[in-house]
């Protein structure tokens, strides 16, 4: 009896081990929270903090240690007064990019923070190849330093700014090959080495008002867009993607809305389990 009880217990751990997961429930999933980024050595976390709605947004930050992710506190480089939002780490470790609402003329704007020998940088925003009068949000960057953040016009859109050692950031232009649509096409995860790109998409065909997709990159050129199926996506909305690059772990957020009230959590999931390999042999791309 003990032994068949001891495979039920090893069955079950083993089945747990392919399913989506709430991060750190109470400590940092706590209803309240979306947008994780975890530096590659993994141990620091940046997250937003929304209390059930989007009037106030704020950036907390965790450290682990010993294993054990620490009780969040706001951010070193936070600024309470204004609606902050999308921290990102570069995937080694040199930056870190968020979003600041400093003013509502201007909308939402693109931050970075360097390492520097001393520690990090003070916040500085972005140059006007990214950052325009319109919100630009949910930046990632590649290890090539080029950028890949949302740019709100008449609908979301998807926009990329290359990095070049001489001049900085290039005027940012959007991603060709169906990534961008008529519908709201946001929150890019970008590969550290540019190889695909994780974004959600409201577009028609999805399980749900907003959905996680996978494009691939061949040369210049992005594929068809492909839903990366209902162990993610859920008729509720995901959004925010990224890895944890120290535990191969797929990070993202769910809202669900009950009423005017957002329960928002961050949920991990193996990513050998999203079959990236797979989807790529699938990927098509326009002629």
């Amino acid at each position: 009896m003990q032994f068949k009880l001891l495979v039920f217990c090893l069955l079950i751990s083993y089945a747990a081990l392919g399913q989506v997961k709430m991060f750190e429930p109470n400590a940092i999933s706590d209803n309240q929270s979306f947008g994780i980024s975890i530096s590659p050595d993994g141990n620091n976390l940046l997250f937003v903090r929304a209390y059930g709605g989007r009037d106030s947004l704020h950036l907390f930050e965790s450290k682990q240690i010993k294993g054990k992710w620490q009780n969040p506190g706001k951010a070193f480089f936070a600024k309470p007064n204004y609606n902050e939002i999308d921290p990102s780490f570069a995937p080694d470790g040199s930056f870190i990019l968020y979003n600041s609402l400093v003013n509502e003329d201007d909308g939402y704007d693109v931050f970075v923070l360097e390492r520097t020998a001393s520690g990090w940088s003070k916040p500085s925003k972005l140059s006007k190849a990214i950052n325009t009068e319109k919100h630009e949000f949910y930046a990632t960057m590649s290890l090539n330093r080029n950028i890949y953040f949302t740019r709100r016009m008449e609908s979301n859109d998807i926009y990329v700014s290359k990095w070049n050692e001489t001049s900085g950031y290039q005027q940012a232009t959007p991603l060709s090959g169906g990534v961008n649509t008529d519908s709201s096409d946001s929150n890019p995860y970008i590969s550290a080495d540019e190889d695909f790109l994780i974004f959600i998409s409201s577009r028609d065909g999805g399980y749900g008002k907003a959905d996680l997709y996978v494009s691939f990159k061949k040369g210049d050129h992005w594929s068809q867009p492909q839903n990366i199926g209902n162990k993610i996506n859920t008729e509720d909305s995901e959004f925010c993607p990224t890895i944890d690059l120290s535990t191969n772990r797929f990070l993202f957020s769910r809202t669900i809305l009950e009423g005017e009230k957002r329960i928002e959590n961050i949920y991990s999931f193996p990513l050998r389990k999203l079959k990236l390999k797979k989807l790529r042999k699938l990927a098509t791309w326009e002629n």
